[in-house]
This record gives structure tokens, C-alpha cells and sequence, in this order.
């Protein structure tokens, strides 16, 4: 047991600064350790500060013992040496209890810009050896495309796998894997042409049958994955050659580049990894492992377990070497048990030298940049299922009280400010109450379903609602518990749209996503107006058939718009080459540091 680990378990029996009568064999025995051990254990302490002892000499006799120094400040100590031994897991589990510690959270976070950012190092034949290491708050479950679903797996299968195209700094769509690409007059059948010589980190050579696999794969998955509506449209896809690769759609789609332009249409490589399934192995197993993913992107993972994954340049990458050498992405786990979650946590923006949501960028020490994405936090009734909303009565007046709840400033409400938040909902209250609505006889059920970045955000939205005449339960389920029927269950459902490059398709898929949660005659309307989005070709026209799914959900209080922020990145001035993806990630091949 280390001497951070023991002081933690005298603090847990004794507290801080008081004065504690004790034996040496009393202890001794908490330590599990020897009295010889235990005097050195003690001696230690004293000389670092963390006790003061005063020693009673003879049998029986009692000594004084006091705790000087907090133990958030401790774990914290022992947190940081357990990052530098990645002996994290065992540290985490020692620290647990001081996770949402506000003084441990700040010790660790200081700690973490000395830590991370541009290290270097001498290689095998004295080499420069350039590392940036990321320290973030999520666990990675996942790396490979078909089962990604956090903004910390995304960012790095960003920088693992290609696709067939790609957006430019602008959002326009440009070639990647494929040099060009045809399409026929009736817009149903389209051709990409593959460049050559292109490898996946495996050396294995890259042919139109590892574009087929790809897709033949998303198509067979039962997984409710991003996009999936666009990825049905496809008839047939066939290798007409080695380097050319043929879809058929169904029907004429004008999303369907889009969507080979985003993560979840990434190239996987037909055999290794991604091969047949082992016998006994399911689809469910295997996308719990974590197994090395093999792509064609800059950098290639190297190792990869609950802690660490480290990403090495590939030398052979087609569009050109990456600046950096290596990318160690550490995966911090104060708070990683997912019944332990710090609710003052946003554990979907990771923390990096390159931060994404900073959560301070006040030191004139820093830059701060938008790459033009937005995350607008969204609400949406649930007409389904039979409840009070199925009234729009009802709904209109939830629309109400939300809208008073967020004119004035709810969303940027935090645990420092509970004194303003409680003046707020009050005002909410007295606003609704005096407003006409119909006379409800009890307090309406309402069930609100999100998932655990969203925690704080729903248990504010229930109180507003509780003081408007409903008596609301917050349900925080896991994304997969998410995607499948605690949505369906619920009466409103919160959650995030990212505005990027993507946005197209990311709000045709949230409108069709929703259009599930409808009573028939609006789902009918919502999607035969995103049948007319699908099928023009003109973007401008598009957005505009969507803004107008979007008022016909506002009007009929079936949507609720909560607040909208920037994702920005807070950056060093030392950092050059900073660009950004579609997603608004920071482009880890381009940047580099002199």
C-alpha cells in the first residue's frame, strides 16, 4: 500500500485537524502493517507535512495524533503519480470517494496543463520524437465506426479511417479514397473511382472490396446507428473492378454523398479485424473488444486499453505524413464509474490542451477559437405514447413555461448560482400563473428521458415544470438505452443537435428520429416534407425545407429549443497548423509545434 493510499485511509477514520488519542498497535492494525512499518509510516508523514504526532512511550499508553493536510489534496497527489505509472484504475478506485471534490478537480486540472500538450523526446537513433498527449473524461468504448457513439471516439476515428470523400475547410465535399466519382441522369446509380496504391495501417492494399464489405456490413447491422436511413437507401453496391465501386439507391437521395463523407460511411478493411466472426462470437461481443482498429487515416493505433490509447503517425499515408510523431490520449477516470458521474461534469466535451468548451480561457496564456460548430440542446414531446401531451393544451403550455425558464437565462445556470436559478423559477411560476390556461385538476405526470451529460439540464427543466403544475421524474439512461425504448416511454426527450458542416444531415436525421415519437397525423407530415429535403439538389432549397419542419414542430409545441453554444478551442500560442474537420475537431495531422 503506498503512503497516499494509507494517509487516505487515516483521514477516513479520523478526519482532518482535530486531535486523535491513539495507539501505535491501533494503527498498526488499520495499516495491516507491523509496528515497525507503521513507526516508519509515520515518520514519513510527519516529514511531509501531512500529520503531526506526539509520541507516548510505554505499553498501552496513547499518542496524539492530527491530520494536517485535506484528502482531496492527497488523492489528488496520488492520482497524479498513478497517471505517470498508468496505474490508473487502481488509483481511481482509491479516489472515488473525492471525485466530486472541487479542490481535487483543481489540483488535477493544474496538474494537467503541465502534463499534456507537445512533449519531446529522443527515439532509437536519437531522433526527435514529437508526443501531444490528450487527457479526456470519457471512457472509449468503442473505435470502430459502427459502434461509435461519444464526441471522444469520433474524434479519434476521425484521424483512423477515411472515407470515400471528405469536406474541406469550407464544407465542400472533395475526393479521399476515391479520386472521382460519377453519377447517373436519374440519380440513382453512382460510380467511385479508387485511387491506387492506397494501404491500411495492416499493409494490406485497398480495393473496391473493402468498400463493399463497408457498406455490406452497415447494411446488415441491427444497431440503431447515426444516418442508418440514408445507408437503407442503397439497392446494391458492387466492385465492378478492383479500383471502382457502384452504388445502386432505391431512389433518387440527395444526402447520400453527404453521407460518405461522415464517419459511419469510413472504409474498414475487409479481413483481420473486421473479418468473419469467430465461432460463438456475435455482433454484441465483438463490438465490446478492444481490438486495435485497422483504417487508412494519418495516424494508427498502437495501444489501446481502458487508459491509454496512443496513436502513431502512419509514414505511408496517401494525402501525406502527419507533423506529429505520436498522440497519447489518456483516458482520466475520476469519473468513470457511470453511478458515480459528477453532475457538475460535462463529460461529453473532453479536456485537452486543445480544449474543446474550455471550461476557463481567462489566462492571457491562451487563444481562444471557434471552428463555427454549435451544440443547440433541444426538447421533444413524446405524442406516441398515450399521456398529457397527447393535449395540446398541454404542450402549449409546457412551451410556455420553457420558453419564460430559458428567456431568462436558465441554461447558463450552475451549481454556484442556485440562489439566482430559485428566482428564476419563481418568476417562471408567477408568469405561468398568471397566464390563462385551461384548469387542470392534479399535478400532470411527465417523464423526462436524456442521458448523463444532460443530467443537470433535466432536473432543472422538472423543477420549472413542477412549479407550472406538473410533477416531473428524471430517467438517465446510457446512449444505447437511449436510442432504444426509454425515449419511446418518455414523455420528453432531451437531447443535443450539433450544427456542423454536417448539419443537413444531421437534422434530417433528427426530424426522422422524432417523427417516431408522433400521433400519426404529424409524423405523416413531417416526413413527406423531408421526402421533398431528400430529393432536391439545390442546398439552399434543402435548408429551407428543413427550417420548415423545423416551424411546423415549433407551432405544434412538439419541439423546444433550450439554448444553443459555440464549441470553441482553447489553444496554446506554441500551436501551429491548427485547422479544423466537418465536425469541428481539431485536425490532429496538421498541426505542429516548432
Amino acid at each position: 500500500m503506498k503512503l497516499h493510499q494509507q494517509y487516505l485511509l487515516l483521514h477516513s477514520r479520523f478526519g482532518q485537524l482535530s486531535d486523535h488519542e491513539v495507539k501505535l498497535s491501533d494503527l498498526a492494525e488499520l495499516l495491516e502493517c507491523t509496528h515497525r512499518n507503521t513507526l516508519t509510516i509515520v515518520k514519513k508523514m510527519v516529514e511531509q507535512g501531512w500529520i503531526r504526532w506526539v509520541s507516548q512511550r510505554g505499553r498501552g499508553r496513547r499518542s496524539t495524533l492530527t491530520l494536517l493536510v485535506p484528502a482531496d489534496q492527497i488523492a489528488a497527489e496520488y492520482m497524479m503519480q498513478a497517471m505517470n505509472r498508468r496505474e490508473l484504475q487502481q488509483a481511481a478506485e482509491q479516489v472515488g470517494a473525492f471525485s466530486s471534490s472541487t479542490t481535487m478537480q483543481d489540483h488535477l486540472n493544474q496538474w494537467l496543463l503541465g502534463y499534456s500538450g507537445h512533449h519531446t523526446e529522443a527515439g532509437n537513433h536519437n531522433e526527435r520524437i514529437d508526443t501531444l498527449r490528450l487527457p479526456i473524461r470519457q471512457q472509449l468504448h468503442a473505435l470502430d465506426p459502427l459502434y461509435i457513439n461519444l464526441l471522444a471516439e469520433s474524434f479519434i476515428t476521425s484521424h483512423v479511417f477515411d472515407g470515400l470523400v471528405q469536406r474541406n475547410e469550407q464544407g465542400k465535399i472533395i475526393p479521399c479514397l476515391s479520386h472521382t466519382w460519377d453519377v447517373s441522369s436519374d440519380r440513382k446509380t453512382w460510380f467511385f473511382y479508387l485511387r491506387k496504391g492506397i494501404t491500411f495501417h495492416n499493409g494490406h492494399l485497398l480495393t473496391a472490396a473493402d468498400v463493399v464489405y463497408t457498406f455490406e456490413r452497415l447494411q446488415s447491422t441491427e444497431r440503431r446507428t447515426l444516418y442508418r436511413e440514408v445507408s437503407k437507401q442503397i439497392l446494391s453496391i458492387e466492385a465492378t473492378d478492383p479500383l471502382t465501386v457502384c452504388f445502386k439507391l432505391k431512389a433518387p437521395h440527395e444526402l447520400f454523398l453527404p453521407f460518405l463523407s461522415t464517419s459511419r460511411a469510413a472504409i474498414v478493411v475487409s479481413e483481420g479485424t473486421y473479418g468473419q466472426l469467430k465461432e460463438g462470437e456475435n455482433e454484441s461481443t465483438l463490438s465490446h473488444t478492444t481490438q486495435k482498429p485497422i483504417g487508412t487515416g494519418p495516424f494508427k493505433v498502437t495501444t489501446w486499453d481502458d487508459h491509454l490509447c496512443r496513436l502513431e503517425a502512419f509514414p505511408m499515408y496517401f494525402q501525406g505524413r502527419a507533423h506529429l510523431d505520436r498522440v497519447d490520449i489518456l483516458q482520466i477516470p475520476w469519473s468513470t464509474p457511470a453511478a458515480h458521474v459528477d453532475e457538475k461534469q460535462d463529460i461529453e466535451s473532453p479536456f485537452f490542451h486543445l480544449v474543446h468548451n474550455p471550461s476557463s480561457s481567462e489566462s492571457r496564456d491562451w487563444t481562444q477559437i471557434s471552428a463555427g460548430v454549435m451544440v443547440r440542446k433541444l426538447l421533444t414531446c413524446n405524442t406516441q405514447k398515450t399521456g398529457p401531451l397527447s393535449d395540446p393544451e398541454v404542450r402549449a403550455r409546457v412551451q410556455t413555461c420553457i420558453a419564460e425558464l430559458y428567456r431568462n437565462g436558465m441554461n447558463e445556470c450552475n451549481e454556484g448560482d442556485l440562489e439566482d436559478a430559485d428566482k428564476m423559477l419563481k418568476n417562471a411560476e408567477e408568469r405561468t400563473h398568471s397566464s390563462q390556461y385551461r384548469t387542470f385538476d392534479l399535478p400532470l405526470p411527465l417523464h423526462i428521458a436524456t442521458i448523463p451529460q444532460y443530467r443537470m439540464d433535466a432536473k432543472r427543466l422538472a423543477s420549472a415544470l413542477d412549479m407550472c403544475g406538473f410533477s416531473c421524474t428524471v430517467r438517465i439512461g446510457t446512449m444505447e438505452q437511449f436510442k432504444g425504448n426509454l425515449r419511446l416511454e418518455s414523455d420528453l426527450i432531451l437531447f443535443s443537435l450539433i450544427r456542423d458542416r454536417d448539419e443537413e444531415l444531421r437534422r434530417y436525421d433528427l426530424y426522422l428520429t422524432l417523427s417516431e415519437h408522433l400521433e400519426d397525423s404529424s409524423k405523416k407530415s413531417v416526413q413527406e416534407m423531408l421526402q421533398t429535403v431528400v430529393s432536391s439538389q439545390i442546398s439552399a432549397d434543402r435548408t429551407a425545407d428543413l427550417d420548415r419542419i423545423e416551424q411546423f414542430l415549433v407551432q405544434q409545441s412538439l419541439l423546444f429549443h433550450l439554448s444553443e453554444k459555440p464549441v470553441e478551442t482553447a489553444y496554446l500560442p506554441s500551436v501551429r497548423g491548427l485547422s479544423f474537420n466537418s465536425q469541428g475537431w481539431v485536425n490532429l495531422r496538421h498541426i505542429w509545434f516548432p
